[in-house]
């Protein structure tokens, strides 16, 4: 189970809750793909769930792309041991 089906659930929202705040930039397949981490996403597309999150359940420590996507760390950290090689 990845961390946004955790949050998803808890929070008893719907993928159509994150999509009805970005119509036309996000699409209820893309948020499917996040949230069962089957497939990857881009970072603007993950940003921008990130986004929905945060105006959908104002947190108190607003959630962060790492936070959400811990999978986007790793890949980050790959994409700086490629640029030192």
């Amino acid at each position: 189970m990845t961390k946004l089906q955790e949050i998803l659930e808890s929070a008893d929202l719907k993928n159509h809750a994150i999509v009805e705040l970005f119509p036309g930039t996000l699409s209820h397949k893309t948020v499917q793909k996040a949230r069962l981490g089957t497939r990857p996403i881009s970072k603007k597309a993950k940003q921008k769930i990130v986004d929905a999150l945060n105006q959908l359940l104002e947190p108190t420590e607003p959630y962060s792309v790492t936070n959400v996507f811990p999978e986007s760390l790793e890949e980050s950290d790959q994409e700086e041991s490629e640029i030192d090689c």
